[in-house]
């Protein structure tokens, strides 16, 4: 949960905001020992600012703020993760590599790795000019369709999220959202197959 409205916060008591410093301390703590300092403030703070919009029922079901952190600080880790991931480019979810090891979706998508090398006549990676071609032709294929299509199409196919995930985003039905997708689909594939042809 993002929270950037502070003042919607009602006040809070000196026992919740205890709790609530409680929970961003050992948030901050779990997090820091893998991540930077700041990217570890910013979690803990999502985290401390969901139990301060209802501490009641958090403290009521977590007596031990250390202990409620401790659950939620690995979920929220991730995703923070994702959503950086996306922010990059990257897509929301990692697959693994040919070394079995977990990496970004679209590894130079952010054009972090491809573009920076001190020769600027080397031959750009063809994964960057991959991914640029497909955005052009996936934006091409994406007019005419509804706000609604084009954003489940964009989070499915373009950053990873699964359909449970978008119905839950949209206050759907899974079968419902499938469906949709399936449809947009259809219609974006005959979209290029028909400009193609009238070339």
């Amino acid at each position: 949960m993002e929270v950037t409205d502070a003042s919607s916060v009602a006040r809070l008591t000196a026992a919740e905001e205890t709790y609530v410093m409680a929970v961003f301390r050992e948030v901050a703590r779990i997090a820091g020992r893998s991540r930077k300092a700041f990217d570890a403030d910013d979690i803990a703070g999502e985290v401390a600012m969901a139990v301060a919009h209802r501490p009641a029922p958090i403290m009521a079901g977590y007596p031990d703020p250390v202990g409620y952190a401790r659950q939620r600080a690995r979920h929220a880790g991730i995703s923070f993760d994702r959503r950086e991931r996306v922010q990059r480019g990257e897509g929301a979810r990692l697959v693994v590599g040919t070394d079995g090891l977990q990496a970004p979706g679209r590894r130079y998508a952010s054009l972090d790795g491809a573009l920076t090398q001190a020769d600027p006549d080397a031959p750009v990676d063809a994964a960057v000019t991959d991914h640029l071609v497909t955005a052009a032709l996936l934006q091409h294929a994406c007019n005419g369709l509804s706000l609604i299509e084009m954003r489940e199409l964009w989070l499915v196919d373009g950053y990873g999220y699964t359909v449970q995930e978008v119905a839950a985003l949209v206050g759907q039905r899974r079968e419902t959202v499938s469906r949709r997708l399936s449809n947009t689909r259809i219609r974006v594939r005959q979209r290029p197959l028909a400009m193609s042809s009238s070339e």
